[in-house]
């Protein structure tokens, strides 16, 4: 299993707020009917009463490498135009930092 989380940034001109309802509502049900291969799809968004630099974080789950290298591919793609065309709509993707990582579990309750 592969998870990648990547750290996002609003588009400027947005509240906090607009951001989060749009990702929320508009574009997490356009990730998860476009984009392939992805097992899992997690928004993060910010706990009330406190302060982060950034202003969410998609956790997106996928069964192998292949599979992400698969999406990576995708995303650059023709077929991700609609994806990445509504990505602009409300997020700074010049300040997206990615990170792809395996799970290592060491303790669960």
């Amino acid at each position: 299993m592969i998870k990648t989380f990547t750290f996002l940034k609003k588009k400027p001109g947005l509240t906090r707020e607009e951001f989060l309802r749009y990702w929320k509502e508009q574009h997490g049900p356009l990730a998860e009917k476009l984009v392939p291969g992805l097992r899992k799809y997690v928004q993060c968004h910010p706990a009330p009463g406190f302060e982060s630099d950034i202003d969410g974080i998609v956790e997106l789950w996928w069964d192998s490498p292949e599979s992400f290298r698969t999406f990576v591919s995708w995303k650059e793609s023709d077929e991700a135009k609609e994806l990445k065309k509504d990505e602009e709509r409300f997020l700074d993707t010049s300040q997206w930092n990615r990170f792809v990582a395996e799970e290592h579990l060491i303790m669960e309750k």
